[in-house]
Formats: structure tokens, C-alpha cells, sequence
């Protein structure tokens, strides 16, 4: 099993798949890289994937520093160093894709080839200037009591947040299996990379983000609804938008063929 020691000495647990261009997938909030496992063989198929666990998650080192997007973000930056990758395309969905954010605030696109989104939104907290949201409406109020419920009774709070990241309602026997993977990331872990995700607002970095960008947006999603996808089109500098018409917030599994051949095309460009 691959690891890197970080500079804190973390270990960052990754895998590797196939020869090409380098691909970076990044998971989501509480998450780890066997999300992305319908994925790999394609994807691999015409390039170098990397697929690493963020610290705290998965099987990387249990720590209870440093659970923020910038150091996840500086992590991956070590990662893609010592691996001595060059033209790299970043993939991230929903958390990986603030992780993204903040890796190119703190070192530009540097290194970079091209980035993907997968249903994320820059912003969660309401504003008066902000109509996309989390699930279409997060006050400090939610944001406390979701905290709370999540410290006090985890299960309460995060399977009907898995159950909402499907287009359909999955089966009780599936949201549990996401629920047992999430339980790898320590509650406390959980809950500080959480809040600072809740607080950010990536809106400022967007234009930063020059290198081409492809938007995967489900259009049935029920954590971020509205042309969130349409938004950010117009203010990233170079983005297309592909739309999954069955998908919610994970079309990389509801519609994982279209996704993998939408995905390997952009990669081709």
C-alpha cells in the first residue's frame, strides 16, 4: 500500500492506476477514494490516476490537527510533488472540489492542465447576495444544529445527508455501507473541516481558476438545486458545462458511463 509521510509526518494513503497524463481525484467531505472505484479502470485506461485519502479519512493517518481545505490542500500539493507530476488534471467532487479552490488561492495553477467539478457550490451559508446554497437554504442556525446533531448523534445527522445525495432514495443496506465508510473520520476530524468549509466563499478565487474546467452538475441535485452549473460558467474563464439529466450529487455513480466518457474526452482535449 502506497504512502507518503507528509512534512508533519502524516501518512497520505493513495493508489495509482495506468500510464499517461497525470488524473487527481479528490473525494468528498468524510469520503475516501473507494468512492471514485467505478471510475478508476476507465479513466486509467488512457492516463495516470492518483487517488489519495485526505488526512483523517480513509486509510490515511488519524490526526487531530490539521483538518482544514487549505492543509488538505497543501497535502495534496506534497503529493504531487513527490510523485514529480507535471500537467495535472484535478477532479474533485463536492469537498475535493473547495480542496481545489484552495490549492490554486494558495499556489495559482501552477502544474496545472485542467480542473473538474462535481456538484459543489464556492458558498453554503444563505446570503443576500447568493441564491445557490446548501441544500437550497443553510442559515448559521442549520449550520449549528447540523454541527451539533453530527458531535451528539452522528447517524441522525449524516445518512439522511447520504440518503440526499442521490437523485432516487438508495436502499437502506446501501446508505448504510456510505455510512460505515464515512465513520473512518473521526467526529472531531469531521466536524472542523466541516465548519470551515460551511464559512468559506470561493467566489473570489474563481477567475484564478484559468486553466479549462469542466463543470459535472446533477441536475436533479437535491444538495445544491438550481443552475448552480450555469452560475459558475459565467464567471470561471474557461468552463463547459455537462449536465446529468438522472443524476443528483453523485453522478459519477448514477451515471457513472457517462460520466467516465465525458470525463476521459475532456481529458483528451
Amino acid at each position: 500500500m502506497p504512502y507518503l509521510e507528509l512534512s508533519d509526518t502524516v501518512p497520505l494513503y493513495y493508489e495509482e492506476h495506468g500510464e499517461g497524463r497525470p488524473v487527481v481525484l479528490l473525494h468528498g467531505w468524510t469520503m475516501n477514494g473507494t468512492f471514485w472505484s467505478g471510475n478508476v479502470a476507465a479513466l486509467a485506461a488512457e492516463n495516470r490516476v492518483i487517488v489519495p485519502d485526505f488526512r483523517g479519512h480513509g486509510r490515511s493517518g488519524k490526526t487531530p490537527e490539521g483538518h482544514s481545505l487549505d492543509q488538505y490542500a497543501r497535502d495534496i500539493r506534497e503529493l504531487v510533488r513527490a510523485l514529480d507530476l507535471a500537467d495535472v488534471t484535478v477532479v474533485g467532487w463536492s469537498m475535493g472540489t473547495s480542496v481545489l479552490l484552495s490549492y490554486v488561492r494558495q499556489f495559482g495553477c501552477e502544474g496545472l492542465r485542467g480542473a473538474v467539478f462535481v456538484d459543489q457550490s464556492p458558498r453554503f451559508l444563505d446570503g443576500p447576495d447568493w441564491e445557490f446554497p446548501l441544500l437550497g437554504g443553510y442559515s448559521p442556525t442549520d449550520l449549528a444544529v447540523f454541527a451539533q446533531t453530527v458531535r451528539h448523534a452522528r447517524p441522525s445527522a449524516v445518512k439522511p445527508f447520504v440518503e440526499a445525495c442521490f437523485a432516487e432514495p438508495p436502499a437502506a443496506e446501501a446508505v448504510d455501507a456510505v455510512y460505515a465508510e464515512t465513520t473512518q473520520t473521526h467526529t472531531s476530524s469531521a466536524l472542523d473541516v466541516w465548519m470551515d468549509m460551511a464559512h468559506a466563499d470561493w467566489r473570489s478565487v474563481l477567475p484564478q481558476v484559468t486553466v479549462p474546467t469542466l463543470l459535472v452538475y446533477g441536475e436533479r441535485s437535491r444538495i445544491f438545486p438550481g443552475d448552480l452549473a450555469g452560475w459558475l460558467a459565467g464567471v470561471l474563464p474557461d468552463a463547459r458545462i455537462e449536465r446529468f439529466s438522472v443524476s443528483g450529487h453523485v453522478p459519477f455513480v448514477e451515471e457513472h458511463e457517462h460520466f467516465d466518457a465525458v470525463v476521459t474526452d475532456f481529458l483528451r482535449r
